[in-house]
């Protein structure tokens, strides 16, 4: 999947990121169930009188590289986030960061994902916290809500305003 953008860079995100962001999303959700329903009795159900719980966001790290104006996005990886504290786990960061280097050496983090259907406020605090990595880190938002009248892949790219 390649899109421009407004900045006049061309961006290449490879389905092996797709496919991990939804993964980790999908795996979030069914333990977040599977523990709410040894709890709830109606699986799935809050205490709110039975309102379904609301989906988990995910966080993770973008890799991959950047030639002249094109971006491409190779692959991800998971990050661990304190919903709330707000605050990534930066020593587990560093450590992913040196093992994806030993194996691919020319990938650099990009920036970083999460799922949602729009941008929140308290994102910004992960992408500040990003920031000492990458000086312009890229943000790849995945809608996880099936929307079958769309056509279009749920993923939306945002970049760093200058």
């Amino acid at each position: 999947m390649a899109s421009s953008s407004s900045s006049g860079l061309t961006f290449k995100l490879h389905p092996l990121v797709i496919v991990n962001i939804s993964d980790h999303h999908t795996r979030v959700k069914v333990q977040a169930q599977h523990s709410s329903s040894a709890a709830v009795p109606a699986a799935g159900a809050a205490s709110n009188g039975g309102a379904p719980f609301p989906p988990p966001r995910v966080f993770g790290c973008v890799i991959g590289v950047q030639r002249g104006r094109t971006v491409e996005i190779f692959n991800s990886f998971e990050l661990l986030f304190d919903p709330v504290t707000h605050t990534l786990d930066r020593a587990f960061l560093e450590k992913k960061q040196e093992l994806y280097k030993k194996v691919f050496p020319n990938f650099y983090i990009l920036g970083w994902y999460s799922t949602g259907s729009d941008a929140q406020e308290s994102d910004m605090q992960i992408h500040k916290a990003l920031m000492d990595i990458n000086e312009s880190p890229i943000y790849v938002l995945l809608n996880p809500s099936i929307n079958h009248a769309q056509k279009d892949l749920p993923v939306t790219i945002f970049e760093s305003g200058v």
